[in-house]
């Protein structure tokens, strides 16, 4: 039997470098936020049983008041506020989850061209090792620099990757992880380095250099022409 998936999808940052005057997960491309094409992707598997939806305290009654009857549609069955950091939102949505879940997809609002394919391969693989991320091999040279911006070494990037959502979990290892940090000063930018600091070993997907995170107005560009075409 195959197992329940849950996801959370965190749309609470502060968007600060995209400088649009509204948070990135409700910016238009075309007649609909950009949120609303990335919800289509999961919402459309069957294995999923429900979206938890996390955004900023300030947009949750606008969120309500404006797409709580769509976002329905899209298994989104809770809207959760988010929390300070990135890490205390993912928290929040853990503690939402339904009991029944066995798989946890942590997903970024503003990545809406992941494909299906991807997201499956992610939940198959979470199945069998516990753990595991979309990511995509390292294309740049990447060079380490000083303070001066002088370069002190050319890194090798022949075992580099580049993580990327959906990151994928067991439930009770993510929670456990997760319960590990809470009330720490530690910053981490991703799901996978919480469950690595937890000693599990968590695998990798290879995913397409398309799944791009909307972050700046250049992305959102290549966005709205690569959504055009799907």
């Amino acid at each position: 039997m195959e197992a329940d998936v849950s996801v959370i999808m965190p749309a609470a940052g502060l968007s600060l470098r995209m400088g649009a005057g509204v948070r990135k997960p409700f910016i238009m491309i075309g007649e609909k936020p950009i949120f609303f094409y990335t919800l289509e992707k999961f919402c459309k598997l069957e294995r999923v049983k429900e979206i938890i939806f996390v955004v900023n305290e300030k947009d949750r009654s606008t969120v309500i008041e404006k797409w709580s009857d769509a976002l329905k549609e899209y298994k989104v069955t809770k809207i959760v506020t988010g929390g300070e950091r990135r890490m205390d939102s993912i928290y929040n949505g853990l503690s939402h989850l339904d009991p029944d879940t066995e798989i946890v997809l942590i997903h970024d609002a503003v990545r809406p061209l992941v494909k299906s394919g991807e997201i499956e391969a992610v939940i198959k693989s979470a199945e069998e090792k516990g753990a595991a991320i979309l990511a995509s091999p390292m294309k740049l040279t990447v060079k380490q620099v000083n303070s001066n911006l002088e370069i002190i070494k050319t890194i090798p990037r022949h075992d580099l990757w580049m993580a990327q959502t959906p990151q994928g979990f067991k439930r009770d290892l993510l929670v456990n992880a997760y319960d590990g940090v809470k009330g720490t000063n530690e910053e981490f930018t991703d799901d996978a380095e919480v469950v690595e600091k937890a000693g599990h070993t968590v695998g990798i997907v290879s995913g397409s250099y398309d799944n791009i995170k909307i972050t700046t107005r250049e992305d959102l560009k290549l966005a709205e022409s690569l959504l055009v075409k799907c």
